[in-house]
């Protein structure tokens, strides 16, 4: 009867650990980190909203899901409890592009409203404004 209760003990044990190791490295995906990645494309980002509001589907097409660096100006910087947004934005345009940083990745007394930034991110989409996410200011 030992014998079972030791067996049963281990077979819980191992199936604790394959799940664990299940759970860390097939689940739960670590978050890229663009700063170290090349960039697919170098656009302005007055000119990849452009392409976005005259033909969203082509501009998804080429766009989505791609590391893209972006030259904008900058129209204003918000911030909450674990991220920073910088909004590029011509004062001429009625929309911009979104640039979403984790906070541990910008240093926010580097950049000021009105300053031309260069920023490296995963564009995500069109919404109102064109997404891009997982940020980096580039040199």
């Amino acid at each position: 009867m030992k014998k079972i209760i030791w067996v049963a003990l281990a077979v819980v044990m191992i199936g604790l650990i394959v799940g664990a190791f299940t759970y860390l490295y097939v689940f739960r995906k670590a978050d890229i980190s663009v700063a170290s990645k090349k960039a697919d494309i170098e656009i302005k980002a007055s000119d990849l909203l452009k392409k976005f509001t005259d033909d969203e589907s082509s501009a998804n097409a080429l766009f989505l899901d791609k590391v893209i660096v972006v030259d904008g100006l900058i129209d204003s910087i918000t911030e909450d409890s674990t991220s920073v947004s910088v909004y590029l934005k011509n004062p001429e345009d009625i929309a911009g592009t979104q640039c979403g940083f984790d906070k541990t990745a910008i240093d926010k007394s580097m950049i000021k409203t009105g300053d031309i930034i260069r920023i490296k991110g995963i564009c995500t989409g069109y919404l109102m404004d064109v997404v891009l996410n997982k940020c980096s200011i580039e040199k």
